[in-house]
């Protein structure tokens, strides 16, 4: 009997806990934050008023703080798995090194906030507001961020691997050194964007607008980039060795010294590009490029020329 008992004491101990945490709400949280309590996990602190409250290393796992007015509040390095905020206000505040993972930030409004070397990985982003904020290595990895805005914000070094992206607004964000490794960001604005440096390897950036962009030395090796905009891009010596780039825009576009080995290039627009020291083994090219491409002295003995009138492909240079 005694075995038995100390076999549940566990469990009744966590459910009391539980029950403790879940007894804070909106109407005794000063209460509780007055008192020191670090332990808030389950509170249920819909539409709180929680301004400028000093929330740090906080444990708020599970907590419930939907519509909650967070607004320069304190959250630095605060426990937020599986938080709910949807619809919070979280403004101005400080959450460097938080642990959003998992969290429901749907609507959320972060915008001039500090998310540094946070985590949000498998967090619920949809069109939560984060522009100028600041999120420097933060991890969003496998997050869903479609329809978000990131606009205008430090995203420098942040890894966004298999996130969600779609329709994201990201004109005027720094991207250096950020990783988008398998992150699908098809149809999102990032005209004018800072991705030097940037692994974008398998990424999906279908109809993309990256007009603008500073891609120099970016890795592209095997994106998806059909029917995207590259006019004006910079995309010095990027590798884009792989990339389908059928039906995409590179008008004006500089990509000297880029590498687009394999390269699919068929039904892209060229017009006014340079080249000048790219590779181009493998890559598939329209024929109509050949007088051009030959004109800026780049190496073309292995181009596959495109002639879609005869739906055909071909090694031999043009006559």
């Amino acid at each position: 009997m005694i075995s038995d008992f100390r076999k549940i004491l566990p469990l009744f101990a966590a459910a009391a806990l539980a029950l403790a945490s879940s007894c804070v709400t909106s109407d005794n949280i000063g209460f509780f934050l007055d008192r020191g309590k670090t332990n808030l996990r389950w509170a249920r602190l819909q539409k709180a008023d929680l301004r400028g409250k000093n929330l740090a290393g906080k444990d708020l796992r599970n907590a419930d703080l939907r519509e909650a007015d967070l607004t320069d509040a304190d959250l630095a390095g605060s426990d937020l798995r599986w938080a709910d905020l949807r619809g919070a206000v979280v403004k101005s505040s400080r959450l460097a090194k938080a642990d959003l993972t998992g969290a429901r930030l749907y609507k959320a409004d972060l915008r001039e906030s500090d998310l540094s070397e946070a985590r949000l990985a498998r967090a619920d982003c949809i069109m939560a507001r984060f522009s100028e904020s600041k999120c420097a290595g933060a991890q969003f990895a496998d997050a869903d961020l479609s329809g978000a805005d990131l606009g205008r914000a430090d995203l420098s070094n942040a890894d966004f691997s298999g996130a969600l992206m779609f329709g994201a607004e990201m004109s005027g964000a720094n991207f250096t050194g950020v990783n988008l490794n398998d992150a699908k960001l098809f149809f999102a604005a990032l005209k004018g964007v800072d991705l030097k440096t940037a692994r974008l390897e398998r990424t999906d950036l279908r109809d993309a607008d990256l007009g603008g962009v500073d891609l120099r030395s970016s890795r592209l090796a095997g994106a998806r980039l059909t029917n995207a905009s590259f006019t004006s891009a910079d995309l010095r010596a990027a590798d884009l060795s792989g990339a389908d780039l059928s039906g995409a825009e590179f008008e004006m576009a500089n990509l000297s010294g880029a590498v687009l080995t394999g390269a699919d290039l068929a039904g892209a627009s060229l017009k006014l590009v340079r080249l000048a020291g790219a590779k181009l083994d493998g890559a598939r090219i329209h024929r109509k490029y050949f007088r051009m491409i030959q004109a800026q002295n780049v190496e073309f003995a292995r181009v596959i020329w495109v002639d879609r009138t005869e739906n055909r492909d071909e090694t031999a240079p043009p006559e």
